[in-house]
């Protein structure tokens, strides 16, 4: 019979047992009763040691009988009883193998019940005030069999696998030795050796596991011997708490009859008390409500005689009443009509106050349109006058490179003649003086340039002044190569000259370059200032203008605010529409006048706007001049 039958069987005598109640130990201490139901029980132990009905002993606990087979010679025909022997030794494998695993699923589930109910007890034994240090107990107890539980899965997962591929290979050997159809003894026999060898090999392991599972239940027995202590001393502190509480009821029971009886006296006592002074109070309230009858009566009477006089002094009161809001209602119409007049007065003065202040604005806009024009016209009178002294200038100097190109030209071809042998040479001659006078002249000029100009006219005399360098060398290079005599010798005296005149060229051309660098920056500073200055003036004009239209808007909102506060103009507001037709014939003007200040204040924004766009467009402009400037001078400089 395997496990599983049996531990079947076990169940079925657990279920035929009578069932008896559990206890409530709430429940008994509320009702005040005596301990209920049965006390704790002995907790169960685990199923690793197999139950012992039988004087057999059972398969998950006998050892395991390996039989040795015989070495037999045997011809070549196949032998199927050693194959049969190992099916049958895998099948009771297979067989222990599943009573294993059913008693391992069976402890489970006693340990989890087990678990669960020393869970229940420890929550009980926390709502029913047990100390602190026996439930400290319980929960260390509960974590070591909740370990060993955990150890005991871990061990028979092991065991499982160990068997389960113990069988595998068993099955796979029978498998093999099914698929051969003739064996050889020898091959037999080292089967059977091997088979044995796993055998002995299970059997060890099936052996370890019992002595396991049997040292698992002595730990568990005595956890629960551990546990049952404990819950046995938390019983016995719960049932002195029992104890003490039925005495406290008891005693309070004993009191609250005591109380009652008191109650019951004093109840009576008030009773009595209660009735008497009922009694006075009903006597007394008669006794008052006649005295209230009759005083209410007399008072009575007197309302009505002053409720008469009253009515003939209100009438009185009324009629005089209404001629004084009669007089107040034409004096308040006469102040509205004058209030009105001054209304009107004040808004033709605004008219003619804002009339003045367009005026002034289309003035101040023309006035500005005639500086501007103005401005123009000068400064492009300013630039004529500059370029024609400019071009005169450069046309000076191109005369000067024009004579001097003559002059070398001439040198050269007299230079010729006297090569060739010529006889009687006539060697040009120059006014040198008249030149040197004139480059004095165009060095002294202090008639301001433009920097274009003064730029054009420095490259000018530079370009002049190396075609002269050039032309002398090569003069100087003819005139070594010829023989002297007189005509020679005056060449030579023309060409020295050039050398004269390269100088003072030369020291033109340095006055012209520190005139450049001293002219560029200031003009840049005068051009920076006068710009400063115009944009500070315009935007002092423009402020003044934006401050005069504040105060005059300011000044309007004051007064508006001072008739809205008027009480005579408020009571005719509410007594009529005349006044609000008024006011809103004022508000109306006064809305229009607001649209025309935001008008003339964005003119004025506009015009500044615009005379800002322009400064900023023309320092641009200047800017990009002498950008321009600066790399044409780093250009000639270069050069």
């Amino acid at each position: 019979m395997s496990n599983r039958t049996r531990t079947s069987r076990s169940r079925s005598r657990e279920r035929e047992q009578p069932q008896r109640g559990n206890r409530d130990t709430a429940k008994d201490i509320i009702l005040g009763l005596a301990p209920s139901g049965q006390g704790p029980r002995k907790p169960k132990t685990g199923t690793a040691h197999p139950p012992t009905r039988r004087p057999r002993r059972t398969a998950s606990s006998a050892p395991i009988v390996v039989q040795q087979p015989t070495k037999t010679i045997v011809d070549r025909r196949p032998d199927n009883k050693a194959i049969d022997r190992l099916n049958q030794q895998i099948a009771d494998l297979q067989k222990q193998n599943k009573s294993l695993l059913s008693n391992e699923t069976e402890a489970r589930r006693r340990l989890e019940r087990d678990h669960d109910d020393l869970k229940g007890r420890l929550r009980t034994a926390q709502e029913n005030g047990v100390k602190a240090r026996d439930v400290d107990d319980l929960r260390r107890e509960m974590t070591g069999m909740d370990g060993k539980l955990g150890g005991l899965n871990g061990d028979l997962s092991g065991l499982k696998s160990a068997l389960d591929r113990q069988t595998r290979d068993l099955a796979q050997l029978s498998n093999e030795l099914k698929q051969r159809p003739v064996v050889d003894p020898n091959k037999i026999a080292d089967a059977s050796q091997k088979l044995d060898e796993k055998v002995r090999g299970l059997g060890g392991t099936l052996g370890q596991l019992q002595k396991q599972l049997e040292k698992e239940q002595h730990e568990r027995e005595r956890a629960d011997r551990a546990s049952a202590e404990t819950i046995q001393r938390l019983q016995e502190i719960i049932r002195e708490q029992d104890r003490q509480k039925q005495e406290v009821l008891g005693n309070l029971a004993k009191k609250g009859d005591r109380d009652k009886e008191k109650l019951s006296e004093e109840t009576k006592r008030l009773n009595d008390k209660i009735h008497l002074i009922t009694n006075e109070v009903t006597k007394s309230m008669n006794e008052s409500q006649q005295k209230l009858r009759d005083d209410m009566n007399k008072r009575f009477a007197a309302i009505e005689a002053a409720l008469k006089q009253q009515a003939d002094v209100h009438a009185a009161v009324d009629d005089d009443l209404r001629r004084r809001m009669e007089v107040g209602f034409k004096t308040q119409a006469d102040q509205i009509d004058a209030l009105g007049k001054a209304v009107q007065n004040d808004r033709n003065k605004n008219k003619e106050r804002f009339q003045k202040v367009n005026e002034a604005l289309a003035a101040l806009e023309h006035h500005l349109e005639l500086g501007n024009k103005k401005l123009d016209k000068m400064v492009t009178s300013e630039m004529q006058n500059r370029k024609l002294h400019e071009k005169g200038l450069l046309s000076k100097v191109t005369e000067i490179e024009e004579r001097l190109n003559g002059h070398t030209t001439a040198l050269q071809k007299s230079m010729a003649d006297v090569e060739k042998g010529k006889e009687n040479v006539k060697v040009p001659q120059i006014d040198f003086d008249a030149m040197r006078r004139e480059m004095e002249a165009i060095a002294a000029d202090k008639n301001k340039l433009s920097m274009e100009g003064l730029l054009l006219l420095e490259e000018k005399m530079s370009k002049v002044q190396q075609g002269l360098y050039k032309d002398k060398r090569d003069l100087n290079d003819k005139l070594a190569g010829m023989t002297d005599s007189a005509e020679v010798n005056k060449l030579k005296k023309q060409v020295d000259k050039l050398d004269d005149l390269n100088d003072e060229m030369e020291e033109t051309q340095d006055r012209i370059r520190d005139k450049v660098e001293k002219q560029i920056p200031q003009d840049l500073n005068e051009l920076s200032a006068k710009a400063d200055n115009i944009k500070h003036q315009l935007n002092a004009r423009i402020d003044k203008e934006e401050e005069e239209r504040y105060l005059a808007i300011k000044e309007l909102q004051e007064a508006f605010v001072k008739l809205q506060q008027n009480p005579a103009i408020a009571q005719q507001i509410n007594n009529g529409d005349q006044q609000t037709q008024v006011d809103g014939q004022f508000r109306r003007d006064l809305d229009e006048s607001k649209i025309a200040i935001r008008k003339l204040a964005e003119s004025v924004t506009t015009v500044k706007n615009v005379l800002d766009k322009k400064i900023t467009d023309e320092i641009k402009m200047r800017e990009a001049d002498v950008a321009r400037l600066d790399q044409k001078i780093g250009q000639t400089r270069t050069a």
